[in-house]
């Protein structure tokens, strides 16, 4: 397996710092939407290269995503500023992000509006810095298999499940995230989907991206990632294990190589603050409809 993957490896790097490279451009200050989870941190180590780079954590006080951001501020590895929101923050804002969904016809659901509020405040805060660009770590989970539902599906079922999922991702999620910082100025940019990388990375084995640890005796990752592992159906999954390897590779520091997935909304908990104002709105609660199906 070590020996299998390392050529991939040391490709989807090299692809992975053009496609940043590509996407700021020749800014000399760039923003990265920063959930300090492994795709965003990855991004934002790369882009430092390239230029300024400040990374934007939104959310509670204490929620997750604003605890592993803190400790990574203390890293001193990029600019990275903690936006704090309550309750009463994303009320006075509701109206506008509202208002950008409904002009950009994206549908007014609680997933759009709990995953738009993180975009949002992230960008606001960016546009007053003066940043023009920023970088979203945004479709390494449908390209590298980053999504629990993933898990349950044979081989084939995953490459038409991420091949559906690459090909409807504008349409389902950034084209929310990409109105929510143009509203504030800002140019969002997905160096994931950039097609030279994604199309490479898109080809490479199931097994580096989803690996199946064979089991607890001679599988040479079951301590690496123990922190990591999911277990289905009394299988042991690493979800996007390519993505940590290049992440330890690139020296991203092992609590976020080892954190396991949490969507946005979660782990800023704009989940909860929606579900809240939802309840106390009637305005926005017929609005809102729940859902099919929240991505975790």
């Amino acid at each position: 397996m070590k020996n299998d993957y390392a050529p991939r490896h040391l490709n989807l790097k090299n692809l992975l710092d053009d496609a940043v490279k590509q996407a700021s451009g020749d800014e000399k200050k760039t923003g990265v939407v920063f959930s300090a989870g492994i795709d965003s941190t990855i991004i934002a180590m790369l882009a430092n290269k390239f230029s300024s780079v400040s990374a934007y954590t939104v959310g509670t006080y204490e929620s997750e995503d604003v605890i592993f951001a803190r400790k990574f501020k203390t890293l001193n590895l990029t600019n990275t500023k903690i936006v704090l929101i309550t309750e009463n923050d994303v009320k006075n804002e509701i109206e506008n992000i509202v208002k950008i969904l409904k002009d950009n016809n994206i549908e007014i659901t609680r997933l759009n509006l709990s995953t738009a509020v993180p975009i949002y405040f992230a960008s606001k805060k960016a546009g007053e810095d003066g940043i023009k660009v920023m970088l979203s770590g945004q479709g390494a989970d449908e390209i590298f298999g980053g999504y629990a539902r993933y898990l349950r599906m044979n081989e084939d079922e995953r490459l038409i499940a991420m091949k559906n999922d690459i090909n409807i991702a504008y349409k389902e999620n950034l084209n929310r995230d990409i109105a929510m910082c143009a509203f504030n100025k800002i140019c969002l940019k997905f160096p994931y989907m950039e097609k030279n990388f994604s199309d490479y990375a898109m080809n490479i084995p199931m097994e580096f991206k989803i690996y199946e640890v064979k089991g607890d005796e001679g599988d040479e990752y079951i301590d690496e990632f123990a922190e990591t592992i999911d277990i289905v159906e009394g299988k042991k999954f690493i979800r996007k294990f390519i993505l940590r390897k290049l992440a330890e590779n690139i020296g991203v520091p092992e609590f976020i190589v080892k954190r396991k997935k949490k969507a946005m909304q979660y782990g800023s908990r704009s989940e909860k603050i929606i579900e809240k104002i939802l309840k106390k709105s009637e305005e926005y609660s017929h609005k809102a409809t729940k859902s099919p199906s929240y991505r975790i």
